[in-house]
């Protein structure tokens, strides 16, 4: 019962941190996206802890990211510049002329907030980790999750290949949003003949309506799931689909509880200080 109610809090909340957003997504909603912004966010978070650590720079930004699926220079500095745009990173002069200070700002720092109780939220059903009410209303917490929470590339590239299914869609465009809107309808409704609507999720979600047609393909193509109607109106979804999903959630949760644990007594720490 708890891990059932644990993963329907999860799809529910995950599928509505991003819909009809507009470019947010484009920012965050994908591994290598969340990536750039994690790594932002982690070298931000020490800093404010720790003043004498290094501060967030756009070079600095790019030598981190570079370590994840080789993300390119040119690839982090565009998504800097989105960050910007969106009023997530503003800058300041650094003492070395040729550079300058990166600061993400309290609205980035809110929304990291936002997705960070989003994926904290099963882990009460789940007997994992019970939020306090500080932790829940508090967007320094996140700061506090991001500067204890030292994933290494390896990690993560190890935990993608440990779940090849779900690393399909969280590292394409609108892929991860689409599985949750298929997901929810399979929890609504308890069968695996879900309806689908490609044109409204394209719209909600910030992407093509060609992009969903070929990832729907290719997902077909990998066995996960199979047309039942014109235009991917009805879909059935394959049982490994659903059964690698439990096994990436359950130890996406495993993680997620011991990194909150570390930021809690890490948080705890710096607030006697």
């Amino acid at each position: 019962m708890g891990f059932a109610k644990a993963r329907a809090i999860y799809i529910e909340g995950a599928s509505a941190l991003y819909r009809n957003t507009g470019l947010l997504n484009k920012a965050i909603n994908t591994l290598p996206r969340h990536v750039i912004f994690g790594c932002a966010l982690h070298v931000y978070a020490q800093n404010a802890f720790d003043p004498s650590t290094p501060a967030l720079t756009l070079t600095r930004l790019q030598k981190l990211s570079a370590d994840y699926r080789g993300l390119s220079p040119g690839r982090v500095a565009a998504q800097a510049l989105l960050l910007r745009k969106l009023g997530f990173l503003d800058t300041r002069p650094a003492s070395d002329r040729r550079q300058r200070i990166l600061e993400p700002t309290d609205k980035m720092v809110i929304e990291d907030h936002r997705w960070l109780m989003t994926q904290l939220a099963p882990l009460g059903p789940l007997g994992l980790f019970h939020l306090t009410e500080a932790e829940r209303s508090t967007p320094d917490f996140a700061l506090a999750f991001r500067a204890a929470w030292a994933v290494t590339p390896d990690e993560v590239t190890d935990f993608v290949a440990r779940h090849p299914t779900i690393g399909f869609f969280i590292m394409h465009d609108g892929g991860y949003s689409m599985l949750l809107e298929l997901l929810r309808e399979w929890q609504k409704n308890g069968s695996t003949r879900v309806a689908f609507d490609v044109v409204t999720t394209a719209s909600a979600f910030c992407v093509s309506k060609s992009q969903l047609w070929n990832l729907l393909h290719a997902a077909q193509a990998q066995g996960l799931l199979k047309a039942e109607a014109s235009a991917w109106r009805m879909i059935t979804l394959n049982d490994r689909l659903l059964a690698d999903f439990d096994a990436w959630f359950t130890e996406k949760m495993t993680g997620f509880a011991a990194a909150a644990m570390r930021a809690r007594f890490f948080w705890a720490d710096h607030r006697q200080k």
